[in-house]
């Protein structure tokens, strides 16, 4: 029986304008991941899945992703 590696991460980071997110990364079978960020205080929960997953996981690349629906605050 062959068990392969799950990847599952879970982090916050604090992005431009003090805003607090939350992402989460979870490798899902045949090739996909699943996606998702929060913004601290809001109950929204922004997730997609990846039907394919080109490069290894990276912080950085979750985060890009979620690029537009958690922008920078203007003052």
């Amino acid at each position: 029986m062959r068990v392969e590696s799950v990847v599952e991460v879970e982090w916050t980071k604090v992005m431009s304008g003090d805003r607090l997110v939350k992402f989460t990364y979870l490798d899902l079978p045949e090739g996909k991941a699943f996606l998702t960020a929060q913004i601290a205080g809001h109950e929204v929960v922004y997730s997609v899945i990846l039907q394919h997953v080109d490069h290894p996981f990276s912080r950085e690349g979750v985060e890009h992703h979620f690029a537009y629906e958690c922008p920078p605050l203007s003052n």
